[in-house]
């Protein structure tokens, strides 16, 4: 099995630097597009022979904002990574979304299907592939449990392992089709991109589930280079390769 590793791994590195560094280790990257890492083009990834996924911008984008000017810039944000991802041939990871006010749930939950069904759009006229991710413990994001899949309208799901154990619903996200996949690991309570086998996730239900659903290369996604190698050790060391 081939892993891809985030450059979240060493976010606060210029990306040709990050891109230089991961070289000898995986063909694989997934470029975390937001901070240092933000894409304005494709010049760059052209110089480099990984095959690429995007995890489009999410600090700054809300898709399910109440206000509509935001949502609508959201939704541009989202075009934008799609006309760089086209270039490399990527598929791009994307996040639902959040409310700031539980009274505004169903609006928001409105205007999140509106914001999905416009990127759908775009993605044809792109032809780019596209996932949504499910969110850690965070506020009034969507996502965190099951119970919002329907909102996504079939859209190809991203499963984060991390975000489902932190809010306790990792057996209930792996019963869901996924299509692409987020690897760390944490003790439950903290959304800590710790390496894995350093906390309480059960990664041979998880791998188990990869294989089901047929994802190429898993992205390793934690917060140091270090804990990277860490953990793609210990999974070929459990026999997944």
């Amino acid at each position: 099995m081939d892993y891809s590793i985030s450059t979240h791994c060493l976010h606060s590195d210029p990306l040709a630097t990050v891109l230089d560094t991961l070289a000898p280790y995986t063909d694989y990257v997934e470029i975390m597009d937001d901070g240092p890492h933000l894409l304005t083009d494709a010049e760059l990834l052209h110089s480099y022979t990984y095959t690429y996924s995007i995890h489009a911008p999410s600090r700054g984008v809300n898709l399910a904002s109440v206000l509509e000017p935001i949502r609508r810039a959201a939704v541009e944000v989202i075009r934008d990574t799609f006309s760089i991802a086209v270039e490399v041939d990527a598929p791009v990871v994307i996040h639902p979304g959040y409310i700031a006010w539980e009274y505004e749930r169903e609006l928001a939950g409105k205007n999140l299907r509106a914001s999905l069904a416009q990127i759908r759009s775009d993605a044809t006229d792109y032809g780019v592939t596209y996932f949504i991710e499910n969110m850690g413990n965070w506020g009034y994001f969507y996502l965190k449990t099951p119970d919002d899949i329907d909102l996504l309208d079939g859209a190809l799901f991203c499963l984060d392992v991390g975000h489902a154990n932190e809010c306790s619903v990792l057996p209930e996200f792996l019963e869901v089709p996924f299509s692409h996949i987020h690897l760390h690991d944490n003790d439950g309570k903290h959304d800590s991109h710790s390496a894995i086998g350093t906390g309480n996730i059960d990664f041979d239900a998880v791998m188990t589930k990869v294989r089901e659903n047929r994802v190429c290369h898993p992205v390793i996604e934690v917060e140091t280079l270090e804990g990277a190698l860490e953990s793609i050790s210990a999974l070929e060391e459990r026999g997944y390769v």
